[in-house]
């Protein structure tokens, strides 16, 4: 047995990889495996991660409990590459009315559609006879004793060169809103759905690499300053210009490889969505200029307070080459190809806030990420919006609120209670009158 560990273990996981990449275009180059090479290195981080969920939302003796799933890291540990531990820092806790729901595929459809159409406009537009300035409302001859047919004038629509009807008149918008227990529906459905197909995947940050993450802030540093100095405008055209445009093409080129080198090795994608909890424009506050941030020491304490610099930077990249025909890659190793989103539908990067989290970009991306920031402001936000009651527009009679200008007197001068109890008594309303605080979510 001791002799023959290396040889079992090196054929084992062999296996393992094989069966792991068979669908994949890739192939990983086998690795000697020994013993001691499968102990990862101690980390200060623990093997479990324990979170305070938020109460349940259905009150039952049936309750479910809650699903687990590996938190992992975007930046290289200091662990053996042959080992599968290199981006698992441990098991985290999901709760159970979001992420393991029953999931409504006909929802689903409804939140896809909605979002195909409500962005919609027909702008076709027919002229009709009365706008037709070329033409005149006269008869064109006699009712009888021509021996012709009656007209009335040459503007009508069996004429040549006549108006039309009939036809479109935009511009007409298609837009509406879905209900709102149905959006979150598909939402919640989306999210099951990606955890039970294994494509979510939880990190602890969005951080890559230390020095793609200095580039990155010494670029956004540069940036700032120059944006500061109105003073000195410089040419387009000159070499310090080039010089820095040169190395943000060439950050996010190497920002946008490492992350398609870590899909490809982790199986995640073509098409990843990262979810952050906040996005990446709130974040980076340039100062106007004239003010006191114009120090270099200030604005370099204002770059360290944003992390997932690289990450943008990259995703960025991918849009812009997408948009140019060319690949981050072929870029970068001088080479000519096709842009990916026309080689592969939807391979690509992108990044986005909690708040823009949609069924539309989870169903047309392979994989969703989100970091821990992200999906403890995420199953707040979902689990207040499971228990918000929600009036129904169809089974109730809508609410007759009083006048603006008298309501907002009587709530200005602290007497809307008395002003409810005391003007209404005589007027007839087919409603009963609710309190303030009902008139003031109405209005």
């Amino acid at each position: 047995v001791k002799y023959g560990c290396d040889s079992f273990l090196k054929h084992n996981y062999n296996i393992i990889l094989t069966r792991s990449a068979s669908s994949r275009t890739f192939k990983i180059p086998e690795t000697n495996i020994r013993c001691d090479e499968l102990q990862p290195e101690p980390s200060n981080k623990p093997i479990m991660t324990s979170r305070k969920l938020q109460p349940p939302v259905y009150c039952s003796a049936n309750s479910r409990g809650s699903r687990l799933t590996w938190l992992e890291t975007l930046k290289p540990l200091g662990v053996s590459k042959s080992s599968d531990s290199q981006s698992l820092l441990g098991m985290i806790d999901l709760h159970p009315d979001i992420f393991a729901v029953f999931p409504r595929i006909d929802l689903v459809h409804k939140n896809l559609y909605w979002q195909a159409h409500y962005r919609l406009i027909d702008w076709r537009c027919i002229t009709t006879r009365a706008e037709l300035s070329y033409r005149t409302r006269k008869k064109p001859w006699p009712q009888k004793k021509t021996g012709k047919a009656r007209h009335g004038n040459r503007r009508t629509h069996i004429w040549l060169n006549g108006g039309q009807c009939k036809g479109p008149r935009g511009p007409e918008s298609f837009f509406y809103l879905l209900p709102y227990n149905e959006r979150l529906a598909g939402l919640l459905s989306m999210l099951s759905i990606k955890h039970a197909q294994n494509d979510l995947h939880i990190v602890d940050d969005f951080m890559l690499s230390k020095t793609l993450e200095e580039d990155a802030k010494t670029i956004l540093t540069e940036a700032q300053t120059a944006s500061l100095n109105l003073n000195d405008l410089e040419d387009p055209l000159s070499a310090l210009n080039k010089t820095r445009h040169y190395r943000l093409t060439k950050t996010m080129n190497e920002a946008a490889i490492y992350i398609r080198q870590l899909a490809d090795l982790r199986c995640w994608g073509p098409s990843i969505l990262f979810v952050d909890a906040h996005s990446p424009a709130s974040q980076l506050a340039v100062p106007y200029p004239g003010s006191e941030n114009i120090d270099n020491n200030k604005t370099d304490n204002m770059n360290s307070s944003y992390d997932n610099l690289a990450i943008s930077l990259a995703c960025g990249s991918y849009e812009n080459h997408v948009k140019s025909e060319i690949s981050p890659e072929s870029s970068a190793f001088k080479l000519d190809s096709i842009a990916p989103r026309a080689t592969h539908p939807g391979r690509g990067l992108t990044l986005m806030p909690v708040h823009s989290l949609n069924v539309w970009s989870m169903v047309h991306h392979d994989t969703l990420v989100i970091s821990l920031k992200a999906l403890e402001l995420l199953e707040e936000r979902l689990i207040a919006a499971q228990t918000v009651v929600v009036r129904d527009e169809y089974s109730e009679a809508p609410y007759l609120h009083p006048s603006t200008p008298d309501w907002f007197t009587a709530e200005v001068d602290g007497q809307a209670d008395d002003y409810v109890n005391k003007s209404f008594e005589n007027r007839h309303f087919t409603d009963v009158i609710g309190s303030s605080k009902w008139r003031r979510d109405t209005l």
